[in-house]
Formats: structure tokens, sequence, C-alpha cells
């Protein structure tokens, strides 16, 4: 509610649009790119990963660090960079993609799981 004198509110999304244009033709060279209206932004896959977003008014590629995730923001000027950009993804989907490899083996691994997370359910205890 706004009290007063107004409200200065910025349009949620009309930047995330105008970003998630930039970076889809920029990343227009990864294959099997798909993206995704997510909340209050756009999210951006490669093969069913997450590995991008257009939030909060800044392109973020998606890490894990110390176990969560985080969305780093990045320099605006790259999405008009698009061999840089494409690397800079091919860098992080390999790394989620290692990462997600590792927590599949080290699920295996452990006695009474099935496997990973599959088909929308989580493995269920032999």
């Amino acid at each position: 509610m706004c009290l007063g004198g107004g409200c200065n509110v910025r349009v949620v999304g009309r930047a995330e649009d105008e970003i998630r244009v930039d970076a889809q033709d920029a990343l227009g060279a990864l294959e099997g790119l798909e993206v995704r209206r997510v909340f209050s932004g756009w999210g951006f896959y490669q093969r069913g990963l997450l590995f991008a977003a257009a939030w909060e008014g800044e392109f973020r590629f998606r890490t894990r660090q110390g176990g969560h995730w985080v969305y780093e923001a990045v320099d605006h000027e790259l999405l008009g960079r698009p061999d840089e950009l494409v690397g800079a993804a091919r860098t992080i989907l390999a790394r989620l993609e290692a990462e997600l490899a590792a927590v599949r083996a080290t699920r295996r691994r452990r006695p009474g799981v099935t496997g990973v997370r599959e088909g929308g359910a989580w493995p269920r205890p032999r």
C-alpha cells in the first residue's frame, strides 16, 4: 500500500522481458535452448537443466555454492558478445552437469536407494 505522495514502483517483468530477448538471441548457438517464464522473470534451460535466469533486472548464471543455489549477475555488455556468452554458458552447464552426475553417483552407491529423482518422483527405499 502506498501512503502519502505515491509510489515509485518498477513494472515487474519489463526489464526481464528485454533481457530475455537479448540473451535468447545471444545464446542462439546453444543446442536445445529453451526459455520458460518463471515467477518474476525467465529461466534458461538446456535439456531440462536450468542454468541461467533473467531475474531482478539482470541476466544471471545459476551456480551452486556452499550447498545453496546462487544466481550471479552477468555484465550486461556480455549480452552483446554472443561468442563469449555462449562460452560462459557452456562452462556453467558443464559444471552443473558434473555436479548432477556426482549427486547421481552418490545416490546410487547408498544402500536402499533405487536411483535419483526420475520422472518427477524421488527414489523410494527398497
